[in-house]
């Protein structure tokens, strides 16, 4: 086994005590000869771990390392395979002192080495290492390095790089143009801004790549109104309008916000159209809201169903109530069921009473949704409600309250159920089987059966015991069956 050159070893002989040492850093690097997979696992394993040990936060020194890493690249006795993880491990750890070491690799022969060089200076965080990447870029035409860099560059976060980046926004290849714009996006800034505001009015720029520039000016700085709202105004790209607006919800005056609403509401286009429907629901934009009452049903269907999906957050909230119950007539199968669900989260007593209406529906599919609003409903006396209409006479009413409490179940609901059953509302009866089938407890079935036992109508019996036989099967558990069983 060979040992670095002496001045490696004096490296490590000067190095504090707990500092990497060359001749173990030399033994484990020969270890990557051995072609075995298991045997190169081992080898990474250990490096990382002598790493590690070597650079612990206070007992270790990360400077000595990444010096000692250095010198292990540099030597030719170090095995091609245990160069990548040094500099991986140089990307971890290294500092402004490792980048000229890395420079040369930037152009190195090696394909391997290269990219692995360009990984650890886009990790080292000093401008050294921008200025070094920088330097490349510039260097390079070939695509694939171009767009390497440039996406190294991005993590870098240095404004230094705009400038080196702004050539590439003209680059005739699409691909090497757009990570241009990204990397300038993420860097972002000021200067970042005005470099692609000066590439989109640039008569040089492909106008396929003009809303890729547009985003970019949105994502390098997004808390800039000013130039949030140039590129709404310029845009003719509906994602990019549409991003736009939402930014501008944000970060525009309060006072300019109505007229921006007022604009989208006009768009043809169909998702900047929808999010101004949203964002003027959320302000209660006044003339939204009159014209939401008066003329809901002379928009597109598909506006009504942005209408009713956000009409919840509406104030106030019976203006909110009367839009949502205005469709849930609605000829249209989606739009009553996006009315209902909005009428579950709209929480007046008229709403909760068209939710049970709505559980009573003919169709399957409006019950449905009416039952799955139920279950989340905002009405606050929602419980009582429902347990008033149980305990109550027989009415159309009590009908839906018990459809009602199978997906909302009420607290110690079981002798109310288990009294239904038993009572000489046959209807009510009925329909409190089948939610005492959905609801019922292990306590309620002991109440069942203790019921089932003492009556002695052989009628109501049996219909006792084939319920608590079905709930006992449902619970699935030895009690359950024991306590069906003994009916039998």
């Amino acid at each position: 086994m060979k040992i670095f050159p002496a001045l490696l070893l004096a490296a490590g002989l000067a190095a504090p005590a707990f500092a990497l040492d060359s001749a173990a850093l030399s033994a484990v690097a020969a270890k990557f000869t051995n072609p075995s997979g298991e045997a190169q696992y081992a080898a990474r394993i250990e490096l990382n771990g002598l790493i590690d040990k070597a650079t612990a936060p206070e007992t270790g020194d990360s400077a000595a390392v990444s010096k000692l890493i250095v010198l292990a690249i540099q030597s030719n006795d170090t095995p091609l395979e245990a160069k990548k993880y040094l500099l991986r491990a140089l990307g971890r750890i290294g500092d402004g002192e490792a980048v000229a070491a890395l420079i040369p690799l930037l152009s190195d022969a090696n394909a391997l080495l290269k990219e692995e060089a360009r990984t650890a200076l886009e990790s080292i965080n000093d401008p050294k290492a921008a200025a070094a990447l920088e330097a490349a870029l510039a260097k390079t035409q070939d695509k694939r390095e171009l767009i390497a860099l440039a996406n190294s560059l991005a993590s870098q976060k240095s404004p230094s790089s705009v400038s080196a980046l702004a050539p590439l926004v003209i680059n005739k290849d699409p691909a090497i143009a757009k990570a241009a714009l990204q990397a300038i996006a993420k860097i972002g800034g000021a200067p970042a801004t005005e470099t692609l505001l000066k590439a989109h009015a640039s008569s040089m720029v492909s106008p396929a790549l003009k809303p890729d520039i547009e985003m970019s000016v949105l994502l390098a700085t997004p808390e800039d109104a000013k130039s949030t709202m140039q590129i709404y105004q310029i845009s003719n790209s509906e994602t990019v309008k549409s991003a736009a607006f939402l930014t501008l919800m944000k970060t525009a005056p309060a006072d300019a916000k109505p007229a921006i609403i007022e604009g989208a509401l006009k768009s043809p286009y169909y998702n900047l159209r929808h999010e101004a429907i949203a964002a003027g629901i959320r302000a209660a934009l006044p003339s939204l809201t009159a014209s939401l009452s008066q003329n809901i049903s002379q928009m597109p269907l598909e506006d009504r169903l942005i209408v009713l999906a956000n009409i919840h957050t509406l104030k106030p909230t019976d203006a909110a109530e009367k839009i949502a119950l205005s469709q849930i007539a609605s000829a249209d199968e989606t739009e009553r069921i996006a009315a209902i669900s909005a009428l579950g989260q709209i929480p007046t007593k008229a709403s909760f009473a068209a939710l049970l209406q709505a559980v009573g529906a003919r169709e399957p599919w409006a019950n449905q949704a009416a039952s799955a609003a139920i279950a989340t409903v905002k009405f606050p006396d929602a419980e009582a409600t429902l347990l008033t209409m149980l305990k109550g006479a027989s009415s159309p009413d009590k009908i839906l309250a018990l459809k009602a409490i199978v997906t909302r179940p009420l607290p110690e609901i079981g002798m109310v159920l288990i009294n239904i059953i038993t009572g000489s509302d046959e209807a009510a009866a009925k329909e409190a089987m089948k939610s005492f089938y959905f609801t019922a407890s292990l306590d309620d079935l002991r109440a069942l059966c203790a019921e089932a036992t003492s009556t002695a109508d052989a009628d109501k019996k049996k219909s006792l015991n084939s319920i608590a036989s079905r709930i006992a099967t449902r619970i699935n558990t030895e009690e359950a069956a024991a306590l069906a069983k003994s009916l039998q």
